[in-house]
């Protein structure tokens, strides 16, 4: 054995100290190697991720197909699609009358039906969306909007609301200041818009609110300096309006927002300055509407905008000055309202428009000054409405009128102040709004109403200061 002396100049070393430098890697080697593993996981990486992609979509497309075969069985024994189902229902059995969907993993299914007509939405915990219709295959949802090939069609003047058909084949805008509403015919496929041979149709002075009974048979338009609303027959296949025999009904001072319900049996208007809500019943033949016995309830100070649930038991209305949301529980044979026993909740300051989730399970307030989109979550025995743990989102200065799509996936606010439509996705298990990427798109100038097309291709919007209609497809 040989050792070596530290204090001898020696070349002897020691077996365990033996070190054959001749086999060891240069710098430059070592950083081919590293390079080399790094390239190669990066390929393992974007392999695995397009396969974890494309399995994640093929099992949201496949939860939407078995779900849309088990409702068509549905419709084919019972006549008509449900028209509430329970999202993510528990694995015992559970009856007819409350038929559920689960999604597989961690997707989470959504569902609204006007008994006719379904739309499915399917969302993965990644975010990744499909949606699916009864006429229409899965597909994938971003929510974002595109100005179509023909961006913009000519109003009247200061056009205001604007609502589409239940068929989809016809728009209608009120223009404020012209006193009139603007009628469009829609193209199904491209969702361009044409105006009739006869272009407008005489409402009264002021007019504000639009709406359509869930048949498309008849409009209604509230006026806001003649405190009444003017009463429309619908030609349903080339979509021109008509005025009824007795073309107005008396409202209350100032009214704004309408809605009908959807059984069509019922009409309430918002009257902005008795700070009431006026109720009718509806006769469904003639689309005539008459005043209840009670024929008002009171609202908050300014009350403005109007929403009525799905279920159809439950009303909304926005309340300007006192910055709040009135609530009412609706009874569904005689149209009446009653304040709940805690009639209202917080909004953000000047809430304007007001709308809800197609499943009734969201509610969601835009407010003018607070530039904000309030969240509720609803309860659907009690109609309550409960702010979300985050309970508010941001929008562009002046946000006026908000919108949900049809699949209940993408959520849109004008806002009138900076020219734009902002852009949210839904969660449609908690209802928070995110953001889209492009987060917004131009309007014209100063954009105030909204609306979607039930196909939820197709969305519009009102410019009082441009006196037009920007036209958008929507993904």
């Amino acid at each position: 054995m040989i050792y070596y002396d530290r204090n001898k100049n020696s070349s002897a070393v020691s077996p365990r100290e033996v070190r054959d430098y001749s086999s060891a890697f240069t710098i430059v080697e070592l950083l081919v190697v590293i390079v080399v593993i790094g390239i190669l996981a990066s390929i393992t990486i974007v392999s695995y991720t397009g396969i974890s992609s494309r399995a994640v979509s093929a099992g949201l497309q496949s939860d939407l197909s078995s779900a849309a075969s088990q409702l068509k069985s549905y419709q084919a024994i019972y006549g008509s699609y449900p028209t509430t189902m329970v999202s993510n229902c528990p694995t015992a059995p559970v009856a007819d009358s409350a038929f559920c969907l689960r999604g597989s993993g961690s997707n989470i299914m959504g569902y609204s039906s006007n008994g006719t007509i379904f739309n499915l939405s399917n969302v993965n915990s990644n975010g990744t969306t499909y949606v699916m219709s009864d006429t229409k295959a899965p597909r994938l949802i971003t929510g974002n909007l595109t100005a179509q090939a023909s961006p913009t069609i000519a109003a009247g003047t200061a056009p205001y609301h604007v609502i589409v058909s239940p068929d989809g084949k016809s728009v209608y805008a009120v223009n404020k200041t012209s006193a009139n509403i603007s009628m469009y015919s829609r193209d199904a496929t491209t969702g361009a818009l044409t105006a009739l041979g006869t272009p407008t149709i005489a409402a009264g002075a002021n007019t504000q609110g639009i709406a359509i009974s869930p048949d498309g048979t008849s409009v209604y338009a509230a006026n806001y300096d003649v405190n009444n609303i003017s009463m429309y027959s619908r030609n349903t296949v080339t979509g021109a309006l008509t005025a009824l025999g007795t073309p107005t009904i008396a409202a209350g001072t100032a009214p704004r927002g309408i809605v009908v319900s959807p059984d069509g049996t019922s009409v309430y208007v918002a009257n902005y300055i008795d700070n009431t809500i006026s109720m009718y019943s509806r006769n469904a033949s003639t689309g005539m509407l008459t005043a209840l016995a009670t024929p008002t309830i009171t609202a908050g100070t300014f009350v403005r905008g109007m929403a009525i649930s799905p279920d159809g038991k439950s009303v909304y209305a926005t309340n300007q000055t006192s910055n709040d949301v009135s609530m009412y529980s609706r009874n569904t044979t005689t149209g009446a309202l009653t304040a709940l026993a805690t009639p209202t909740i917080a909004a953000g300051t000047a809430p304007y428009g007001i709308t809800l989730s197609p499943d009734g399970t969201s509610v969601y307030v835009a407010s003018y000054t607070a530039a904000t989109i309030s969240m509720y979550s609803r309860n659907i025995t009690t109609g309550a409405l409960t702010a979300l743990a985050t309970p508010s989102i941001a929008t562009g200065a002046g946000a006026e009128i908000v919108a949900v799509s049809p699949d209940g996936v993408s959520v849109y606010v004008t806002n009138y102040d900076v020219n734009s439509v902002s852009m949210y996705s839904r969660n449609t298990n908690t209802g928070n709004l995110t953001l889209l990427g492009a987060q917004t798109i131009a309007t014209g100038t100063n954009p105030f109403g909204v609306a979607i097309s039930p196909d939820g291709n197709s969305v519009y919007v009102t410019n009082q200061g441009t006196t037009t209609l920007s036209l958008y497809s929507r993904n």
